[in-house]
């Protein structure tokens, strides 16, 4: 049973739908997910940590239970985070980017499972995984899934009717 996942999310298409999924999967099996954004170095000026902030909180808005937030530097040791309010103690030591980051965090939390989109922010069209997913599967501990997005149909059909029918 999926008890803990983490959802890393860049606000891109993908990940807006790999979010989504996650709820309907915690809401299905009773689980609890985590929304991770990882600052890189170019992002992390006040002005961009209130965006992510902001964003964080429009994404967990579509959950039926408020997910765990937190945004974590690309430096840094992390620590923890402060669950009443998603601040952090510290960041993330990375050798390697935004993939490491993502797994130091995983393991911090014990998450069971990672859900993530096919890309990040970047060409629509790309018929390959992003370099950050890549990494992610290369070197995570825990499961990964990686969430496909087709933006012509909903993707949220299958769990809708999964949970009609349960009732």
């Amino acid at each position: 049973m999926l008890r803990q996942m983490l959802v890393p999310v860049d606000f891109s298409v993908w990940s807006h739908h790999a979010a989504r999924h996650a709820f309907d999967m915690a809401r299905a099996i009773g689980g609890t997910v985590t929304l991770l954004h990882v600052l890189e170095d170019h992002e992390s000026r006040p002005p961009d940590l209130e965006a992510a902030r902001t964003l964080l909180r429009d994404l967990s808005l579509l959950a039926r239970r408020p997910p765990k937030c937190l945004i974590v530097p690309t430096r840094s040791v992390f620590t923890g985070h402060d669950p009443g309010t998603g601040d952090l103690r510290g960041g993330v030591g990375v050798k390697d980017g935004v993939a490491s980051a993502i797994l130091a965090v995983a393991d911090q939390l014990d998450a069971e499972s990672i859900l993530m989109g096919p890309h990040g922010q970047g060409n629509t069209e790309a018929r390959t995984l992003g370099r950050v997913v890549q990494q992610v599967l290369l070197d995570a501990r825990q499961p990964v899934q990686v969430v496909p997005c087709n933006t012509h149909k909903p993707t949220l059909d299958r769990w809708e009717r999964t949970l009609a029918n349960r009732s």
